[in-house]
């Protein structure tokens, strides 16, 4: 995101309404609070952190902010209760295995807002894999990388969640592709994983990786410890 986005594309969070359905859009990497101006790190000393998936360093970076926070209430107080909301953004609005900054720090504000909505699909990305999970009227929905896979949290993949295949690090088109998106008579969002290899679903956690990966010792990174959430 940056001025540069806003100069080609304009605001960062959007939304509009069709055939009764409220679309809505929301910037959840430019809003988070600045750790790394504050340490004084280069930008080749920030990468080296982020290049580490469990830093016990790298700074707080997904959010949606106070600011967006007023316009999403604001976007929503006239949409009828009854009617479907679909939400957009990068990190999941649910707290999904923080040592990778798999999640977004003020999601508790944003369910406060939708939570007199009965019906709530979120689309949402940064995890590169096949995720699933509901939390009382919201459902959340992952979709696939275009460019690679990634692997799937030591800990925490929601119970709902059918993983994927486990993708051959070797294959650069392996675990890969794209989502179809429908909306259905029932105004429920149905995603069909469109990968660009035939198998999408494990038949067991060994071939997926997801539960299986024992091999990281976890503690809270700095960051997270002076987060004020």
């Amino acid at each position: 995101m940056g001025k540069k986005w806003e100069q080609l594309f304009g605001a960062p969070h959007w939304t509009f309404h069709h055939k009764g359905v409220r679309f809505v859009g929301l910037d959840t990497v430019s809003h988070a609070q600045d750790y790394w101006t504050a340490t004084k790190m280069s930008p080749e000393v920030r990468m080296g952190h982020m290049a580490n998936l469990d830093s016990s360093v790298c700074g707080a970076w997904a959010a949606v902010g106070k600011e967006q926070l007023v316009w999403l209430q604001h976007t929503l107080a006239d949409w009828p209760k009854d009617k479907p909301v679909v939400l957009f953004g990068h990190n999941p609005l649910y707290e999904y295995y923080p040592p990778w900054n798999f999640w977004v720090r003020d999601w508790r504000e944003v369910h406060e807002i939708l939570k007199p909505f009965a019906n709530v699909t979120n689309i949402h990305a940064h995890t590169h894999q096949v995720l699933y999970n509901q939390i009382g009227n919201i459902r959340f929905l992952g979709v696939l990388a275009t460019s690679w896979p990634w692997p799937y949290a030591p800990e925490g993949v929601p119970a709902l969640t059918k993983p994927m295949v486990r993708a051959d690090p070797g294959d650069h088109f392996d675990g890969v592709g794209w989502g179809q998106l429908t909306v259905s008579a029932a105004d429920k969002v149905d995603q069909k994983y469109m990968m660009w290899r035939e198998d999408v679903f494990a038949d067991a956690a060994v071939d997926s990786g997801a539960g299986d990966n024992v091999n990281q010792i976890l503690s809270p990174r700095i960051a997270d410890r002076i987060w004020p959430y």
